[in-house]
């Protein structure tokens, strides 16, 4: 009976060895997702009054959230993007205050024109910011912490 208890349990052993590692979870669909919201955001763009800068961006910003999907969103990828939001948010912030503090907020539907830029930065600002947020958002759903 003895024999018979350690051929059992050498059975469950080698059983236990053959067992494969569990792998990790990971959420691609959110990445995912937010790349192709990003993608649409870049299609309707296209009627922007400056539409290559808009579709690309945005576009850029959906490239990088697929790849984050797969595999590490690439340093370089991630920080080239960052200082081009950056920027944006740098250079449309005094149109965006502008409209916070001296315009009424129903302002921001209204249709733009020439004199009232402002509703155009503080689009662009909102944009930036949406776009920034699912960069990051990418970025820490590849892998990095």
């Amino acid at each position: 009976m003895n024999a018979m208890n350690q051929v059992a349990s050498f059975g469950r052993a080698s059983l236990a060895v053959m067992e494969f590692p569990r792998r990790r979870s990971s959420p691609r669909f959110l990445p995912l997702l937010l790349g192709l919201a990003m993608l649409v955001f870049a299609l309707l763009q296209i009627n922007d009054p400056d539409p290559l800068i808009w579709v690309t961006y945005y576009a850029a910003i959906a490239c990088a959230c697929t790849i984050a999907a797969y595999r590490l969103l690439p340093r370089v990828v991630f920080l080239a993007l960052a200082a081009i939001t950056a920027t944006g948010v740098v250079l449309t912030l005094p149109g965006f205050i502008d409209w916070l503090l001296n315009r009424p907020t129903s302002d921001l539907w209204a249709p733009m024109s020439a004199s009232r830029m402002y509703i155009e930065h503080s689009r662009e600002l909102l944009g930036l910011l949406i776009a920034g947020g699912f960069l990051v958002m990418a970025d820490r759903l590849s892998g990095r912490q």
